[in-house]
């Protein structure tokens, strides 16, 4: 009778067991969050902790093909009617801009935290997800891509330019002294730090405190400080002192590189990886002043949470754990993704002797060019200023055309285009 009666409890006891596991699954099937991103755009180590720290959620993180094909596909669902299979968190790069527009297709951070967010990343750098109201966040900032001046120390020390970072960060502080080592660097040894007048325009103008459109979105890219970025880059290319017309990252621009023609370049934290595998041969010839004129930035990614989503607090709570000073100082370890977080930026975990650049601890440049960014709002239609000003620029230089007769004719095309 008494192993009856022990069975029977046992058989209850099993069956509450597995009413309770059901609930459970049941329960973190109903938590779960769904993120979209793209190859290298999350640190998959720091994805895994997800689960750790949040265990009643069923975390799914779905890797996409990068570049335009993402793009488009969030674009895709953004216009659909269906969110059944939309994701609750997605990646966003710097393109993050061109769906401030479309703010109501995602949650508004300001209410889960967006205010504390903005205490402890750079303001430029969370403004960039914010409306121009002021009044809705879409985006907790991932990483941040500052600008340095990589350059050939071996070259430009036998011409006398400058014999440490710190001497040339000096000398391209201002306009006029950046002129002078471009002008000293070409006499000296023929070799080039400005690719194309186009990228060189970019650049300039990522180092602004204005950029072509105001806060209300009205279109100021035909005003002076546009125009003076405009004469500036065309002054570089009358002195003689661009290089070419390539596109930066390309393979005419490895092989100047590897020719000892392109000796300098104003670029973002991420091309260290870059120069690195297109350049093995100059390993330790290599160093990084602060960029020329001011710092800038070129890049960088954030992590949105779409409206659609039924458990829009705890997605936003994870948005933030993943970008927490810890996970970004991880991410930088592990896949170079520069940390937006000011904590992290102070870190001296980030610093380390980098063999390539002749023993300099080159994060030391790149996190005081991300304190050093100047805020300014981007319009969600720059891509089609941009491209009108950088085609005018091509034909400037390939075709000889008048710079002041291209600068009209872009104008000309984005009025046009702006339905202006």
């Amino acid at each position: 009778m008494k192993k009856i009666t022990l069975l029977i409890v046992g058989v209850l006891l099993m069956a509450i067991l597995g009413a309770c596991g059901n609930e459970s699954s049941s329960a973190k099937e109903d938590n779960k969050i769904t993120l979209w991103y793209w190859n290298r755009g999350l640190d998959e180590a720091v994805l895994e902790k997800v689960k750790e720290e949040f265990p009643d959620v069923e975390f799914v993180a779905q890797k996409l093909p990068p570049g335009s094909d993402y793009k488009t596909k969030l674009s895709s669902l953004l216009a659909s009617k269906n969110s059944d299979d939309a994701p609750d968190l997605v990646l966003m790069n710097i393109w993050v801009s061109e769906y401030l527009p479309h703010a109501d297709k995602f949650a508004n951070l300001y209410e889960y935290g967006g205010a504390d967010l903005e205490k402890i990343y750079p303001t430029w750098k969370t403004s960039q997800a914010v409306t121009g109201d002021g009044k809705t966040m879409i985006a907790v900032p991932v990483d941040t891509a500052p600008t340095g001046f990589f350059y050939r120390e071996d070259i430009f020390s036998k011409a006398g330019i400058a014999n440490s970072p710190e001497e040339l960060s000096e000398k391209v502080s201002t306009w006029d002294g950046y002129v002078d080592v471009l002008t000293t660097l070409k006499e000296k040894t023929g070799g080039y730090a400005v690719t194309s007048i186009k990228d060189a325009f970019s650049n300039y103008v990522n180092k602004l405190d204005n950029r072509v459109f105001d806060e209300n979105d009205n279109f100021i890219g035909d005003q002076q400080h546009i125009k003076e970025a405009w004469d500036k880059v065309i002054e570089l290319d009358e002195k003689g002192l661009v290089f070419g017309n390539i596109d930066e990252l390309s393979q005419e621009w490895n092989a100047a590189l590897n020719n000892d023609e392109i000796v300098g370049y104003d670029g973002p934290v991420w091309a260290k990886d870059i120069l690195i595998d297109t350049t093995p041969d100059t390993a330790g010839k290599w160093k990084v002043s602060r960029s020329p004129i001011n710092d800038g930035n070129d890049g960088g990614s954030f992590l949105a949470v779409l409206k659609s989503s039924k458990n829009p607090e705890v997605s936003a709570e994870i948005a933030k754990f993943i970008n927490s000073s810890e996970n970004q100082i991880t991410s930088y370890k592990n896949l170079s993704l520069f940390p937006a977080e000011m904590d992290a930026l102070e870190s001296d975990e980030l610093d380390h002797n980098e063999e390539f650049f002749g023993g300099q601890n080159t994060t030391e440049i790149f996190a005081e060019s991300a304190k050093n960014v100047k805020e300014a709002y981007r319009g969600s239609k720059e891509s089609i200023v941009f491209t009108a000003f950088r085609d005018e620029l091509d034909l400037v230089k390939v075709k000889g055309k008048d710079p002041e007769e291209a600068w009209l004719d872009a104008l000309e095309k984005i009025e046009r285009d702006l339905g202006l």
